[in-house]
């Protein structure tokens, strides 16, 4: 019987794949399971790294806040008069779509330095390469839990009181932080590769915030709703924006959402894999 265990394992070793995508697709959760164990020290860069940017100044982070805030207020009042909408509902969902666009798109143009602005540290110290991808995460959702004190100010404002809805605001966050950890993994090797990326990046960023509904409503082009499902930031906002609102985004806008993340996260696993080893000599 262990003869026959034996010759059972060893003929199923030898049919396990030994091709250079799977070698390097163990290596690259290899390494992402490290840099989860290593979460004390993402943590410590992360916030350490801000601390860092707002050194001297009084208000920190919060800067970002007050700038925000007086642009949601300013634009909120605006807009309500030129769309004729009700400012007790148009406000919170432009306060809404400010915060949530500032965690996506800036996380979109970011990405794109997590591994060149960490170019010393690579060449320098043998650290899980993820570790700079979770730190980089990190510090996205510190800079977006600062700004969602405007959402807390206008919920109390206008009496928006959480309710079992709120509880979808868990999933969808998780969903966003799981897309930007893969825009580091695709889009961090190819600007180390290619300088012209995030120029790039950049513009196609500031592109998609005209075209995704944050200053104006789906409900506004009803004739183009087509067209607006074609983007696949509206979807995520959607996942995002009604829990926050107390309501609840449309099946729809969910299902689209995990296909999105589970096919970007596939492409940019394939592709970190192949590059891993490559980051060290670009950045």
């Amino acid at each position: 019987m262990t003869m026959s265990l034996d010759k059972f394992h060893s003929d199923a070793e030898r049919y396990v794949p030994k091709s250079p995508l799977w070698q390097n697709l163990r290596s690259t959760f290899i390494d992402i399971g490290r840099g989860l164990s290593r979460y004390d020290l993402w943590i410590y860069l992360g916030w350490r790294e801000i601390r860092k940017h707002y050194s001297r100044s009084v208000l920190g982070p919060f800067w970002l806040t007050l700038s925000m805030g007086v642009l949601v207020g300013t634009l909120g009042v605006l807009y309500a008069e030129i769309f004729k909408m009700d400012i007790s509902s148009y406000l919170p969902f432009l306060a809404v779509g400010f915060i949530m666009w500032g965690l996506i798109g800036g996380a979109i143009t970011s990405s794109c330095t997590v591994f060149s602005i960490a170019a010393n540290s690579i060449r320098q110290i043998r650290l899980p390469l993820s570790v700079y991808m979770l730190q980089f995460v990190w510090m996205q959702f510190i800079t977006f839990a600062h700004n969602f004190v405007i959402y807390i100010i206008v919920a109390i404002l206008f009496g928006i009181v959480p309710n079992a809805y709120s509880l979808l605001e868990i999933p969808a966050i998780f969903l966003v932080a799981l897309n930007i950890l893969f825009c580091a993994m695709l889009l961090g090797p190819l600007s180390a590769r290619f300088r012209d990326i995030p120029m790039i990046i950049g513009s196609l960023v500031q592109i998609a915030f005209f075209v995704t509904p944050i200053l104006w409503s789906a409900g506004q082009m009803p004739k183009r709703a087509h067209f607006l499902g074609l983007n696949p930031f509206y979807h995520f906002m959607e996942i995002v924006r009604q829990p926050l609102l107390g309501q609840v985004a449309t099946w729809n806008n969910w299902i689209i959402s995990i296909a999105i993340t589970a096919v970007f996260g596939v492409i940019a696993t394939l592709f970190f894999s192949h590059c891993r080893g490559r980051i060290a000599y670009w950045v």
